[in-house]
């Protein structure tokens, strides 16, 4: 299973990882905003989409 990270506002794909580990800890290495868009992204508003692959 792997999950992927992807910005609220343009979409794009930030992060994709194949063990769950803390939102803070994805956003880190980014300074929590999208490397696309600059959107500030906020690890108490986000949500989560399950697709089946």
């Amino acid at each position: 299973m792997s999950v992927d990270v992807i910005c609220g506002k343009c979409g794009e794909k930030i992060s994709n990882m194949k063990m769950l580990k803390s939102v803070k800890d994805v956003l880190k290495p980014y300074n929590s905003k999208c490397p696309s868009c600059g959107q500030t992204l906020s690890t108490s508003d986000f949500t989560l989409d399950v697709k089946e692959t």
